[in-house]
């Protein structure tokens, strides 16, 4: 086995290397904070929609019916009835992110109902276009605070997403920090 050892350098070997590792910062700074532009195809054509994730959360009871026809409609008229109540259009506002809670026994712990959430991830998905390509995360709960109250999930089988709605248009001014 070959072994290396370096040896003492000199100090002009030293700042050879911290003008490199300068230069090599400064690249990297350079390169981040390069600024890409694109030109607009035409005035006539509609820009992008640009959404902003709202913090104001709400819940909606799962249906223990998932089918299309039966749970993802009603599904679809809670949300559809949150966006009303915001004032929002239906065609500025969709849901973004939903935090689906599964609800356990006394028995049980609160993975139990993780576990029950992880597993009906899959039939939420199918039972509406809104939630086909949202982002879900899953957690166990007996009850959970949502928008300062307290709501519950409900024991062993029972279902409850906290949801956020994406907005296109002004500026939100929402509270976000309760």
């Amino acid at each position: 086995m070959a072994r290396f050892r370096r040896r003492a350098s000199s100090a002009e070997e030293g700042i050879g290397w911290i003008y490199a590792d300068l230069f090599l910062a400064l690249t990297i700074v350079g390169l981040g904070s390069a600024v890409i532009t694109t030109s607009s195809p035409s005035s006539s054509a509609e820009a992008p929609k640009v959404f902003q994730l709202s913090c104001a959360e709400f819940s909606v009871p799962v249906p223990a019916n998932l089918s299309p026809a039966s749970g993802g409609k009603k599904i679809e008229a809670a949300i559809g009835a949150e966006i009303a109540n915001r004032g929002w259009a239906p065609e500025s506002s969709k849901p973004g992110f939903a935090i689906v809670m599964g609800g356990f026994s006394g028995s049980e712990g609160p993975g139990a109902g993780d576990g029950r959430a992880k597993a009906i991830l899959g039939q939420l998905r199918k039972s509406s276009p809104l939630l086909s390509q949202i982002e879900m995360r899953t957690a166990g709960a007996r009850s959970v605070r949502v928008n300062g109250r307290e709501t519950s999930v409900g024991g062993a089988g029972s279902h409850l997403m906290v949801v956020y709605l994406l907005f296109s248009g002004p500026q939100l001014s929402e509270d976000c920090t309760r």
